[in-house]
């Protein structure tokens, strides 16, 4: 009778023949029949006194299973196992050995994953799929809710898996309340309670005593503000929080106040986390400061503005004497921080939209079309304006603005026509070209000619409720769809 050898490479890794009904691994290496036959020698293992098969340049006669015998599990340390795999300095239990294996494509999801195998589908079919892929080709069991080989249907056709099919309900071990076989021992609820349980006890180690306790108390505030399966989710996303507070508390030296939060981690980043700053806040260890908060965040939005332009540039160094004007006016009274960030919005967007035109240099030309497009922020901007007259000498005014109005084109609808399909030919406008593809679309649709001053961004495109396209200009909807 012969024995069936379960192939694990496609060559040998010594005579690179293809291995076919013999492989034969040690020490993470593959080895033909002939291969075998001549690097493994029968000789007496002085360990088991058993006469094995031993590599022939192995400095001691010990078989491979002896080498590794009361060596720990590489990966998870366990002691007592069966071998999984032998590996170049060690030996992996078998529950582990899978992570040692090469990694295989889906071929659904199209990622190297470690539990990717052949699997049966429903229509007979063999494909290379990973687990969480298989799993979405099985039926949702009506009965525990899990996503199983279906063992039967009822009435309404739903599927039910074998284990609810044939155990039906069971008391819950923790609870007693009857749950769907399906369950496993506990209930779903008590299930999330024991991960809540598990994961605050092992994160809260990594705590001071500034913040060990909150951290604790808030996992059960958390549990009754929302429930056990919310909690036993997002309690590692508001732990991180904890452990920058608890960071910022050791260099402290105590509990920080909000002024010091805010300043090191931003509004933002409370905001983010904001059922810890709640929490905390509700059980008086930190106190939220309403005014340091709205300062706080304008200066963090502040902050969010100056970087829209790279440092060195001319609009950073432009946006930047701005601010640092209008922060005097913040030391004379004049003006609120607030106040300051309502000034900096206006004054970013118009240079932003000055770097459309070759010549980005603020000017009156550009300002015209940039007031055409949000004619509702003449007033807002108006400071900034003046603020590039009056201190950066730069000629742009609001004085000579003409008022908006839409004139005919003078192009024939003929050049229009042929023009737009010669744009619409191409498999895709280039972003060169799209100021042009828009200038001639509202020329031919609506005959009206787009000032070179009016640049149309993919912001300016807005669809209605019957989600038809249209370009948005000064209140007035181009429908271009």
């Amino acid at each position: 009778m012969s024995v069936k050898f379960r192939i694990f490479a496609r060559t040998c890794d010594f005579c690179n023949k293809n291995l076919t009904n013999w492989d034969y691994r040690y020490k993470e290496k593959h080895y033909c029949r002939s291969c075998y036959e001549k690097y493994f020698i029968s000789k007496k293992c002085i360990k088991c006194n058993k006469t094995k098969k031993i590599h022939k340049y192995s400095e001691n006669h010990i078989c491979k299973f002896c080498e590794v015998a009361n060596l720990p599990c590489s990966r998870c340390d366990k002691k007592d196992f069966s071998i999984g795999k032998i590996l170049k300095n060690g030996v992996v239990c078998k529950s582990c050995a899978k992570y040692y294996s090469k990694l295989k494509c889906c071929s659904n999801c199209n990622k190297e994953k470690i539990n990717v195998s052949n699997r049966k589908l429903k229509d007979g079919h063999i494909k290379m799929l990973c687990t969480s892929c298989y799993n979405k080709t099985l039926p949702i069991c009506s009965s525990c809710s899990y996503r199983r080989e279906a063992h039967s249907y009822d009435d309404n056709k739903n599927a039910i898996c074998k284990i609810c099919y044939e155990q039906g309900f069971k008391e819950c071990k923790t609870c007693n309340s009857l749950i769907p076989a399906g369950y496993g021992n506990i209930c779903r609820n008590c299930n999330n309670l024991k991960t809540l349980n598990n994961k605050v006890n092992k994160l809260s180690k990594a705590l001071s005593n500034y913040f060990k306790d909150s951290f604790i108390s808030f996992s059960k505030w958390l549990l009754q503000k929302r429930d056990s399966n919310f909690a036993s989710l997002k309690i590692q996303h508001y732990f991180k929080y904890f452990f920058m507070l608890d960071e910022l508390a050791l260099n402290l030296k105590r509990v920080p106040t909000y002024d010091e939060i805010v300043s090191n981690f931003t509004v933002a980043t409370t905001r983010e986390y904001l059922l810890v700053t709640s929490f905390l806040d509700e059980q008086n260890i930190i106190n939220i400061n309403l005014e340091v908060k709205e300062k706080q965040a304008n200066l963090d939005m502040i902050n969010k503005y100056l970087d829209n332009f790279p440092k060195g540039s001319k609009n950073r160094i432009l946006i930047e004497d701005y601010y640092k004007y209008l922060l005097e006016k913040l030391e004379q009274n004049k003006t609120t921080i607030r106040s300051i960030r309502l000034s900096l919005t206006p004054a970013i967007k118009f240079l932003e939209y000055c770097e459309n035109f070759k010549n980005n240099r603020p000017s009156t030309f550009l300002l015209e079309g940039y007031l055409w497009l949000y004619s509702g922020q003449k007033a807002a901007i108006t400071g900034f304006i003046n603020f590039l007259r009056n201190e950066k000498k730069i000629d742009v005014s609001l004085i000579n603005i003409k008022p908006f109005k839409f004139k005919k084109t003078s192009t024939s609808k003929t050049i229009l026509k042929q023009r737009l399909l010669d744009l619409m030919r191409l498999p895709k406008i280039p972003q060169n070209k799209e100021q042009l593809y828009y200038r001639t679309l509202i020329g031919y649709l609506h005959d009206i000619k787009v000032p070179t001053n009016l640049f149309i961004s993919i912001n300016n495109i807005k669809s209605n409720e019957h989600n038809n396209k249209y370009i948005l200009i000064n209140k007035y909807k181009i429908y271009i769809e």
